[in-house]
């Protein structure tokens, strides 16, 4: 599992919701008050409803999104959030002496059955495949939500009315090391699916990743410190307040959510989503777009130009190592790239022919026009590096600072790899669109006077992923220099 990069006070924080709880628990398990008993039967049922409650909120939002997406990991989440909620709920129903219950097994296998179970969900819903199984979940999103709710509080009702039921008034010779594979199994499996939905949150900023990863830690965390604890001991009482951490955040994630858009599966449309451009896109506000849309309208032969060199642009600089912070930054940045042509006359951006070299010279000013622009809005300062220094080239003889090398910098090298591409492969008024292999082609040719050999290589290697390989050429400095001419500037 990759560790995800930490390089904004954001993420410690994030981070922190989990780090600190797995503090608490260790110190518990060490400390000599952790023996010291409190037995409340009323509390503990008040405290497993609210984890109960909690859970359902998840699981009704889940549901709901997952009856209008169809799509199988919302209706996972909401069957683990399902589990969670019911059989939690019986966890303090059967607590020996809640409404005169006797002495029991089930109240605490109840308690592992759910985590367990929320496990399996989550870390089947986090797959990035959907064999058939999952896809005819997705397509019959309604059905199996009754269905598997119906079950859970069948079974539940059942152990609630005699807890001593199914083997209910002793434990099983093999229970104990059942229990202590299923926690470690679990618990681990829970943790690294937490880390990826913080990795999803550290591209989208959203809130309900976030949750998600503090509901897959914690309850990572509620599983071993069930298993370490003794029942009524303070080191026991630990695990019910990860739970509720987890899933009350959650439950105020979707909340927020909801109250933002108005509409659930909006709120959950990304908590499953492993594309790094659509996390981080997700969010840019209608004025942004509406922005580049203003640029792209003056030209017909653009439309969809923008965004395609930002997704572009995110996948070739996640190839070469940029932490997500900097895939944020260089997303904008490509997003935005072009908006300085908003100014310049609709003649020279779609003139058929060459340029002239006094119109070369207004259109080599959309960089700082564009940065000028964005520059109004604080929030895309650290984008406009990529608006200004897109045209530079390797060689140091592009525009408009005449950086060279290693003084450009890298977000603005990967987005002129991404914008020669997509010019190369897109119609345009002055030429038709040229073979993705002959774009890579003159891409490679260029590597080293017009783009960085570094970004060139990683682009080579997403290409020959895409099946793209490049066309024979001639000579590679008149290929080169064709590429050059081929491209606006």
């Amino acid at each position: 599992m990759a560790m995800p990069r930490f390089a904004r006070r954001q993420d410690w924080r994030v981070l922190a919701t989990a780090v600190v709880p797995a503090m608490v628990m260790f110190a518990l398990r060490l400390a000599p008050f952790s023996r010291w008993i409190f037995k409340s039967v009323s509390f503990h049922l008040v405290l497993v409803s609210a984890i109960a409650a909690c859970a359902v909120v998840v699981a009704v939002a889940a549901a709901s999104a997952a009856a209008k997406t169809r799509e199988a990991s919302l209706v996972l989440l909401a069957i683990g959030c399902q589990c969670v909620g019911i059989l939690m709920l019986g966890h303090g129903l059967t607590t020996p002496g809640a409404a005169g219950r006797p002495p029991n097994t089930w109240v605490g296998r109840l308690a592992v059955l759910a985590m367990a179970l929320f496990a399996v969900c989550l870390v089947a819903a986090a797959s990035s495949r959907r064999p058939a199984p999952l896809r005819w979940i997705g397509a019959h999103a309604l059905g199996v939500l009754l269905v598997t709710g119906g079950v859970l509080v069948l079974f539940t009702t059942v152990i609630v009315t005699d807890p001593t039921v199914l083997g209910g008034t002793r434990h099983f010779g093999w229970e104990p090391h059942a229990r202590l594979v299923l926690t470690i199994v679990c618990s681990t499996a829970l943790v690294a699916t937490g880390m990826r939905h913080l990795r999803r949150w550290q591209l989208s900023t959203d809130p309900v990743q976030a949750s998600l990863f503090g509901a897959n830690v914690l309850t990572g965390l509620a599983m071993i410190a069930i298993q370490t604890g003794t029942v009524w001991h303070l080191g026991w009482w630990d695990y019910h307040g990860y739970l509720l951490a987890g899933f009350a955040g959650a439950a105020w994630a979707v909340s927020v959510g909801y109250r933002r858009t108005n509409t659930v599966h909006e709120v959950l449309q990304l908590a499953f989503e492993d594309d790094a451009f659509v996390q981080i896109t997700h969010g840019y506000p209608e004025a942004l777009r509406a922005l580049v849309m203003a640029v792209e309208v003056k030209d017909s032969y653009t439309h969809g130009h923008s965004a395609r060199v930002a997704e572009m642009s995110v996948k070739l600089g996640a190839r070469v190592g940029l932490p997500h912070h900097e895939l944020r930054v260089l997303a904008q940045g490509a997003y935005l790239h072009d908006i300085g042509k908003i100014g310049i006359a609709d003649a020279i951006l779609n003139k058929p022919g060459p340029l002239t070299p006094q119109e070369r010279m207004i259109i080599e000013t959309h960089p700082d026009a564009g940065c000028r622009i964005a520059g109004e809005v604080s929030a895309l300062g650290k984008a406009l590096a990529v608006i200004r220094h897109h045209h530079e080239r390797w060689d140091g003889t592009g525009y408009p600072q005449r950086l060279a090398a290693e003084k450009i910098p890298l977000a603005a090298r990967v987005a002129a790899v991404a914008d020669v591409w997509d010019a190369l492969t897109s119609e345009r008024s002055y030429r038709e669109s040229w073979s993705p292999e002959r774009a890579l082609a003159h891409i490679k040719a260029a590597s080293g006077t017009h783009f960085d050999p570094r970004c060139v290589a990683a682009f080579e290697q997403l290409a020959t992923e895409w099946g793209v390989r490049a066309s024979g050429l001639g000579d590679a400095q008149v290929a080169a220099a064709a590429a050059t001419a081929a491209c606006p500037p």
